[in-house]
């Protein structure tokens, strides 16, 4: 997807500057694949932690209370996930019963556009539950 993403804004860049006819549905394709990279990468990027954090406490706590901060964090992810599941589901359906579309060049349904945002918080609170587990399971 980063691949034909980065292919989509070459293109119209290149035809736009050079040719000053840029690529009509370039911009909400590109917007839509920065959608699905986002929420379809995320649980990988909290697997690896590499999501931004602030570490002003945790960086100071140790043993007991760095297991409890940590746990505090997934305690919260877990919930935001949680809530991302059942709302983006309930907007997803809501869009496809209506059949509304992206009023655009291409418009694009946008129960397929939103519904990434469930089927991505999935996977993430689903490695919640993982790092949980092993969270609690370490003495």
């Amino acid at each position: 997807m980063m691949a034909g993403l980065m292919i989509i804004v070459c293109i119209d860049l290149t035809l736009r500057y050079f040719f000053n006819s840029p690529l009509l549905w370039g911009t909400e394709v590109t917007e839509i694949l920065l959608l699905y990279i986002t929420f379809l990468g995320m649980a990988w990027v909290f697997r690896e932690d590499g999501h931004v954090v602030i570490d002003v406490f945790t960086s100071k706590a140790i043993g007991r209370k760095k297991k409890i901060l940590n746990g505090i964090s997934y305690f919260f992810v877990g919930i935001v996930s949680a809530v991302l599941i059942y709302y983006g589901f309930y907007c997803a359906y809501d869009h496809y019963a209506r059949g509304v579309f992206n009023p655009t060049v291409i418009e694009t349904p946008i129960a397929l556009i939103i519904i990434v945002i469930p089927v991505g918080s999935i996977p993430l609170f689903l490695e919640v539950l993982i790092k949980g587990w092993k969270l609690l399971s370490i003495k």
